[in-house]
């Protein structure tokens, strides 16, 4: 598998993109942010024009996104960014150090299928590669029909519930890929009608290519002969973004986390609120954007990352007492969409890690259109005192973008 773009080139943009972002600023969120009274959106939640952008910025490495198309027909790659292809677009794009894959697909033919991921190398050396992660299908963690009972259930569930508790496997440690040759990180069995998810995170000593390819024999031969076959891409519900529409994301993405840094608030009296968005996008509210912009996406999928799937946040809170006697919040993790009926997809589905004063405990982040509101805890906080509450989550797959954190003076 031999690639023709030079080694200086790849190695000096492999370590541009690799390079990691400028630490979050801490901030403290002045007293004039809180509004007075209930929150009065839809449901009990903080209306979407009324949100507070949530305190931090994007940050981490690049993103390797395979979800367009999100339901293949038949086998041939679905996402690559090791070159521009006639009917697909994209760019050669190497990347090294560590960065995450995520990837979301639907078997839509009738018979088994593999969806096999592979890393090659077009260096003029040999790299060393190592990849952990957690990928399940529906058949090994099915998914609740019912949206009422989804919480803790489903692909999704289990695969950022991996990463959230540091039980992911280890698929290769240390193997070294020869110059212009490609290993298999990782082989999902998919019967006909199986959704797979998974997030892996891939070490590389160089810039290195990632491929998601199906087959219907299972061969890694198969597969990677067709990850360098321009015209052997999978069909499939192929889906491009337009000015009302996110599309899917397939390619590279510019980052993938959230950081706030530390975010002080001096707690108010009691009967105020604040609402600050958490994964929202700027088709939802521009002000508001959590997104990050395509590196090297193909050209029929996603600008930006408007799912954040597979994205790590972090949010640090210190929850800070200015005055002479005890005063109490509640923290609640809530929807921006609020219906009278509930749709599966409508959901957010999955843990965190929630920790107060360094005292952690896992926890599920559940809301529906029907029940938006899911309350994390309620923290009293005595008089000229501080409590630090962090929140660490990946964002799930099969979500809805756009929640937000409420917080409530009681």
């Amino acid at each position: 598998m031999r690639h023709r773009t030079t080694g200086t080139l790849l190695a000096a943009l492999a370590i541009l993109l690799a390079a990691a972002s400028p630490a979050a600023a801490d901030t403290t969120v002045p007293d004039t942010a809180w509004t007075t009274g209930a929150p009065a959106g839809p449901g009990g939640t903080v209306a979407l024009a009324n949100l507070r952008q949530l305190p931090g910025a994007v940050t981490g490495s690049p993103i390797v996104v395979s979800n367009n198309p999100e339901t293949f027909t038949g086998n041939g790659w679905l996402m690559l960014h090791s070159r521009t292809t006639p009917a697909r677009g994209g760019a050669a794009t190497p990347l090294s150090g560590t960065f995450p894959l995520y990837l979301y697909h639907q078997n839509g033919t009738s018979t088994t299928r593999y969806l096999h991921v592979l890393i090659s190398n077009p260096n003029a050396s040999p790299v060393t590669v190592t990849v952990r992660g957690a990928a399940y299908t529906n058949a090994q963690k099915p998914l609740t029909a019912d949206p009422a009972q989804r919480a803790g259930t489903g692909p999704c569930y289990a695969v950022a519930d991996a990463w959230t508790r540091g039980t992911t496997t280890t698929y290769l440690s240390g193997a070294s890929v020869a110059s212009g040759k490609a290993v298999q990180a990782t082989r999902i069995t998919m019967a006909a009608a199986n959704i797979a998810d998974g997030r892996f995170e891939i070490t590389a000593s160089a810039g290195v290519y990632v491929y998601t390819v199906v087959t219907g024999d299972g061969s890694t031969t198969t597969a990677t002969n067709l990850s360098q076959q321009n015209a052997s891409w999978a069909p499939g519900n192929i889906a491009s973004e337009s000015p009302t529409t996110y599309g899917r994301e397939a390619g590279v993405y510019a980052t993938s986390a959230w950081d706030t840094g530390q975010v002080t608030l001096p707690l108010p009296a009691a009967g105020r609120h604040l609402g600050l968005a958490v994964n929202t996008t700027a088709k939802q509210e521009p002000t508001l954007d959590q997104t990050t912009a395509g590196l090297a996406t193909m050209s029929d999928s996603s600008t930006r990352s408007w799912g954040n799937y597979g994205h790590r946040y972090t949010v640090r809170l210190v929850l800070q007492n200015p005055s002479a006697s005890t005063r109490t919040v509640k923290v609640t993790f809530a929807s921006n969409l609020v219906a009278a009926t509930d749709v599966p997809g409508n959901t957010w589905n999955g843990p965190a890690t929630v920790a107060v004063d360094g005292s952690s405990t896992v926890q599920t982040l559940y809301t529906r259109p029907t029940a938006p509101l899911d309350q994390i805890g309620t923290y009293a906080v005595g008089a000229g005192a501080s409590r630090t509450l962090t929140l660490t989550f990946y964002v799930p797959g099969l979500i809805t973008a756009g929640q937000q954190l409420l917080l409530e003076t009681v």
